[in-house]
């Protein structure tokens, strides 16, 4: 005769339900895991051409050599108004001269949108002085600063800025 008693182990919906949680909370804490890593890791470094940025890195890596080797300081002042902000520049050589026929350019870049970019030309206001006015939000920048002399660039910087509202 046959017997209808269960031996052994008998699958139950509580089973079901911790084995449910189990591989969910396994994909969960994975997925968490990858997203922190890459959100810690990510430089924020963006390129269009990154391959053609690439190639040129000797040519950066040089520039950025003789710029340290001419061992100029450029100090930037950014004030708030209601309009905007105004940047003035101050730029001087390695023997603290200001140095003569030089253009600067400045960019407010913004971190999270290209389309907000706002280029602004400087105006020499003598003693190695540059002076623009520009219509940027209070916030979080970047400033990209040049300076070009007879077409060659002498000077490159990048600065993050904080923007104070106007109250």
């Amino acid at each position: 005769m046959t017997s209808l008693t269960p031996a052994g182990f008998t699958l139950k919906g509580k089973h079901v339900l911790a084995m449910l949680l189990l591989f969910f909370g396994t994909v969960f804490a994975v997925n968490f895991y990858m997203a922190r890593v890459a959100i810690l890791t990510f430089s924020g470094l963006e390129a269009d051409k990154a391959y053609q940025d690439g190639l040129k890195y000797n040519d950066v890596s040089t520039a950025a050599r003789q710029q340290a080797e001419r061992n100029w300081t450029v100090d930037a002042k950014v004030a708030s108004q209601k309009d905007g902000v105004v940047l003035v520049l101050t730029q001087r050589d390695g023997a603290g001269r200001p140095t003569s026929d030089i253009a600067m350019t400045a960019v407010f870049v913004h971190p999270a949108d290209r389309r907000h970019d706002i280029s602004v030309d400087l105006v020499p206001t003598g003693n190695g002085q540059f002076r623009a006015q520009a219509p940027v939000a209070a916030g979080r920048w970047d400033l990209h600063i040049e300076a070009v002399k007879d077409a060659a660039l002498l000077f490159r910087s990048v600065n993050r800025i904080d923007i104070a509202p106007v109250m």
